[in-house]
């Protein structure tokens, strides 16, 4: 559109005599893409003096651009009294009073099957997106439910992609999505967050199925973002690579003799979240320890960038520093990166730091009367559409997750009481997010089934402690956690759980309320697992 619309002359004239132009960038400003946007991107939209929304479009071409603009103008001349009726209504949901339950978890899971695309995999018909979170959550029914037709979305999503030309096959990595049904012809640009997302269910897939593609599709994914969006001096992950249709044509030999397109040198705290995630369980299932080094190094990067303040930033950029502090997005995420950094370095210092994350989230986000959480602070509030906070099922669930998580670590059932009035906002309202209610129910899921909880008694340092660790990080990480205590520092916790601190080195998993006997060998905790499993 830059090249079109934006560089018609008459178009031009137009907006300078007439407009005040705003250049929005979807990723630094995901509250106002949330209320701002008009269907996809880009995205025009035209507002009053208040910033409410008179009309918009998508891709508008230069002579009906034209035409807009002047009709605009029109409207504002003769009718702007009559723009507060356009104000989109408030999406705040309701909840009703029936009670969370796997009613609506089986709900979701009919939906997604119902809109598999049985011939090349995904969702519906093009243009086609991965829809990680619908495949996170078709492989945890296929894991504790036993639906062997879940299994099938996965795989034939995951073969069609990882073979397909959304995949980057000369330079690894997936683009951000495909213009056709079959994965044929992708939208050439490549996103940190569509990568670390994929990551992640590639090697989940390759946990529950063994299949060698699937390996060789996060190694790809690893390859490209430790070549391409790594800042491997400092620790963390660019934001996005343009698209070049003509470059990403070329075979090996064609593309040296050009310059390789524009890195987003942009760090933004969620996208580094999810890449921290994905790098520790690629750590663990690719058995690659130096993955979960850099994984570590970019998550205290992000937590000793300045904020003056608590609050997480959205993002950083060289030239610009920390910018816009406190989102939903930003806490969810950064909260669930810090759950697994404990529980892959066993480092309680990670453990202190998701406990302040998750209360401050709670303190500035959670609307204590109805429960829920706004997805932007009180004080950013205060312009245009921004002054209707809203509660997005998705990042309400990333961080009503994130809380569920801790509740098990610390048995606080106040964390889980706000998760699950977290939770309970959308139980009639989940319906209409179609095949994206799946983030929903993969923490509905975890709220009402309960967790696979490890238990790792022994002192930190100690051989057995990394055995047992290792061993319990192996296992599919769905519903999971794994906590480590200390037999003398933590006896009163221990004594608490109905553990025994003196059979140190040992481990205990349990499954919901239910626990095993002692472990003492790594080699059992899946055998013990599994029996739990089975009653």
């Amino acid at each position: 559109m830059d090249n079109t619309s934006y560089s018609d002359q008459a178009v031009i004239d137009l907006v300078n005599k007439n407009f005040i132009p705003v250049r929005v960038d979807t990723d630094k400003r995901p509250d106002v893409n949330r209320r701002y946007n008009m269907g996809g991107w880009p995205t025009t939209a035209f507002l009053d003096n208040e910033g409410r929304i008179i009309t918009g479009g998508t891709y508008i071409p230069p002579q009906q651009l034209r035409e807009v603009l002047r009709s605009v103008l029109d409207f504002y001349g003769t009718s702007k009294s009559r723009i507060g009726s356009k104000l989109r209504p408030t999406r705040i949901p309701q909840a009703n009073n029936e009670a969370l339950s796997d009613r609506i978890t089986k709900d979701i899971a009919t939906t997604i099957a119902a809109n598999f695309d049985i011939d090349y995999g995904g969702f519906g018909f093009e243009p086609k997106f991965p829809h990680t979170d619908a495949l996170e959550y078709a492989l945890l029914r296929y894991r504790y439910h036993g639906e062997k037709e879940m299994l099938t979305v996965v795989t034939k999503t995951l073969d069609k992609m990882g073979n397909g030309g959304i995949y980057d096959q000369v330079e690894q990595g997936f683009f951000r999505y495909s213009t056709t049904r079959d994965w044929s012809i992708p939208h050439f640009e490549k996103m940190a967050e569509d990568n670390a997302r994929l990551l992640a269910v590639y090697l989940h897939a390759f946990q529950l199925t063994g299949k060698p593609l699937y390996r060789d599709r996060a190694e790809g994914i690893v390859k490209y973002a430790n070549t391409s969006l790594s800042d491997s001096e400092h620790g963390g992950f660019y934001g996005s690579q343009d698209a070049d249709e003509e470059y990403y044509k070329l075979d090996l030999s064609g593309r040296k003799t050009r310059k390789t397109p524009a890195i987003d040198r942009t760090v933004y705290t969620n996208y580094n979240a999810e890449f921290v995630s994905s790098f520790l369980l690629a750590s663990v299932v690719l058995e690659r320890p130096e993955l979960g080094k850099f994984a570590l190094k970019s998550l205290d990067r992000i937590l000793a960038l300045p904020t003056d303040g608590a609050l997480p930033f959205h993002y950083w950029k060289e030239d610009e520093g920390v910018k816009l502090k406190g989102l939903l997005i930003d806490y969810g995420s950064l909260l669930q990166s810090l759950l697994d950094a404990y529980e892959y370095s066993g480092k309680r210092a990670y453990l202190e730091k998701a406990i302040t994350i998750a209360d401050e989230a709670i303190e500035k986000l959670n609307d204590k009367a109805v429960g829920g959480f706004y997805d932007i602070p009180v004080q950013d509030s205060n312009l245009g559409e921004l002054k209707m906070r809203d509660k997005p099922i998705d990042e309400n669930s990333i961080i009503a997750n994130g809380i569920l998580r801790l509740s098990w670590l610390l048995e606080r059932s106040d964390y889980a009481t706000i998760a699950g009035k977290a939770l309970g906002l959308f139980n009639a309202d989940y319906e209409r997010y179609g095949v994206t209610g799946a983030s929903y129910a993969l923490a509905l899921d975890s709220y009402i089934n309960g967790p696979i909880g490890i238990t790792i008694i022994a002192s930190p340092k100690s051989k057995e402690s990394g055995s047992f660790k290792a061993a319990a990080l192996k296992l599919y990480p769905g519903r999971r956690y794994v906590r480590y205590l200390e037999p003398a520092k933590d006896s009163d916790q221990i004594n608490h759980l109905g553990f025994d601190a003196k059979k140190a080195p040992v481990a205990y998993v349990c499954a919901g309320k239910t626990c095993g006997p002692p472990i003492t060998d790594p080699s059992n905790i899946q055998t013990i697992l599994s029996s739990l499993l089975d009653k």
